[in-house]
């Protein structure tokens, strides 16, 4: 089937603990963009008997939750695809389930080996733009196997599937509910056992950056923060993991965790934890980035991907989608990405601002006005949060974080370190912020009317100004716009040290 824009793809992982469905849609430039999903709680690895084969009752519940996602992926007519995983690739009667779930269903199952799930996996993290040239480490850490993962732009560089998941060892340590010292150190003894065995193939890498998917992961950094007294759950170090682990059990033991944990997880954070801090001891990983997409954002990936309309420039693609979705004014777009990379040439060196800066600057002139789809009124406060809380293809969650803030101080209060959206960033990215919402400012600003042609100052620094020169017919005719402008302008005379004025040529 060809990929068309507002085609849908379903893409469903049939895990040890759990079965997910996203059903995404596919926009202009190879974006796309998750517009319903699903989760059940189906327990496969609580369905083993002991030949290892999947019971009846474990298939029941298997085919009840396929029945509900299809249902739903077809309200959509939304292609299908479900991906198997451990428990299903470990059971001898895979086989006869999978041609159960084809009879009754219609559905075709295909069963991957560890390879073929680790390489899924790391496509699902390529897909939020996080692996560039530099290798990567990837680590996921699933209900039946953990997938250890290095790759970069070319694909995955190597990849170990170790049969050792938060349920897995859930199941096999802590039953009956014993978190005993002898429990606990046989849990670790068994995972560094696997990850050590094949931990010298991944020595030879330098790695740029970790990341840590499944929900599991998120689950540990959320509640490693709470126990370490910190807000930051967008990082997971393996110290904090080492330390929260007795407060971990206590907590299980006394089903005292937050309520936002799911019930169906408990049981498995203190394996999760256990292999987690193995796994990043034995590869020397100190601290890890939290990344939200997986195995699930991996298939419907592939599957542009082999329709060879991937974009090759993530954000601009992103916003460019999200821009014609909300039927954004493309005339008003022009005119303040015009001005925008006029004051960018102009001051980029001065504000050691970058590529990716300019790549950010041009994706929120395309999404600067998105608040007007919620109400004309504080469009810069609905504008941000439409960007902080969608679904853009090949951008980073630092990346997003960005984009939003720009679009946050494009106007009225201007930024300053200490704002809530600025807190968590890194001192660099602060800066860059702040210094392309300001440009943002100014660029809006003089193209306030939304009409004729967009301002096009020629920038020159005289000794103690800022000399912004524009052509005394355009000048004359946009005074509201030059008013406007004026009123803005503060924050870059800020950053340059110097006030910018506004003149007509001669």
């Amino acid at each position: 089937m060809n990929i068309t824009t507002g085609h849908h793809i379903a893409a469903i992982d049939m895990g040890t603990n759990s079965f997910h469905m996203i059903i995404a849609q596919t926009e202009a430039h190879g974006a796309f963009r998750i517009v319903d999903r699903m989760k059940h709680w189906v327990r496969l690895g609580d369905g083993v008997d002991k030949r290892g084969r999947l019971n009846n009752d474990a298939i029941e519940r298997m085919v009840e939750s396929l029945h509900f996602f299809k249902q739903l992926a077809e309200s959509y007519d939304a292609e299908m695809h479900c991906i198997a995983t451990s428990a299903m690739r470990d059971a001898p009667n895979r086989n006869a389930i999978a041609k159960r779930i084809r009879r009754e269903l219609g559905l075709v199952v295909e069963v991957v080996n560890g390879d073929e799930e680790a390489r899924i996996v790391f496509q699902g993290v390529r897909s939020e733009g996080y692996i560039r040239d530099e290798p990567a480490h990837v680590i996921d850490i699933g209900g039946g196997s953990t997938e250890v993962i290095i790759g970069d732009e070319t694909g995955v560089l190597v990849a170990e599937s170790l049969n050792m998941g938060a349920r897995r060892y859930s199941r096999q340590f802590f039953a009956a509910g014993n978190y005993t010292t002898r429990q606990i150190n046989m849990c670790h003894r068994s995972a560094a056992s696997k990850i050590q065995s094949v931990a010298s193939e991944y020595h030879p890498f330098e790695v740029s950056a970790v990341y840590g998917t499944s929900g599991t992961i998120r689950t540990l950094a959320e509640i490693t923060a709470l126990f370490q007294t910190h807000d930051d759950t967008a990082h997971l170090t393996l110290s904090d993991l080492r330390k929260s682990l007795p407060k971990l059990i206590k907590a299980v033991k006394n089903n005292d965790l937050p309520t936002s944990v799911e019930q169906e997880r408990k049981d498995t954070l203190v394996a999760g934890s256990i292999i987690l801090q193995e796994v990043m001891g034995a590869l020397g990983i100190k601290s890890l980035r939290v990344c939200l997409s997986a195995l699930r954002e991996g298939i419907i990936f592939d599957r542009i991907a082999s329709s060879g309309r991937l974009p090759s420039r993530p954000i601009k693609a992103a916003s460019k989608a999200m821009a014609k979705r909300f039927n954004l004014d493309r005339t008003q777009i022009k005119r303040v990405t015009q001005t925008s990379e006029i004051i960018f040439e102009a001051y980029a060196g001065l504000l050691n601002l970058n590529h990716e800066a300019y790549r950010l600057l041009i994706a929120a002139c395309q999404l600067h006005e998105v608040g007007l789809a919620m109400n004309h009124k504080k469009i810069h406060l609905h504008g941000s949060y439409i960007v902080a809380h969608s679904n853009l293809t090949g951008v980073t969650q630092r990346q997003q974080q960005m984009l939003a803030t720009i679009v946050r101080f494009h106007r009225k209060a201007s930024p300053n370190k200490s704002h809530t959206m600025l807190k968590n960033m890194r001192s660099q990215d602060i800066k860059t912020t702040i210094a392309l919402a300001a440009i943002l400012r100014l660029a809006a600003a003089l193209n306030r009317t939304k009409s004729g042609e967009a301002a096009n100052p020629d920038i020159i620094e005289k000794k103690k100004t800022w000399q912004w020169s524009f052509d005394k017919a355009w000048f004359e005719s946009h005074d509201v716009c030059i008013w406007n402008a004026d009123q803005e302008k503060r924050p870059l005379s800020k950053l340059l040290g110097k006030p910018v004025r506004f003149q007509h040529n001669a």
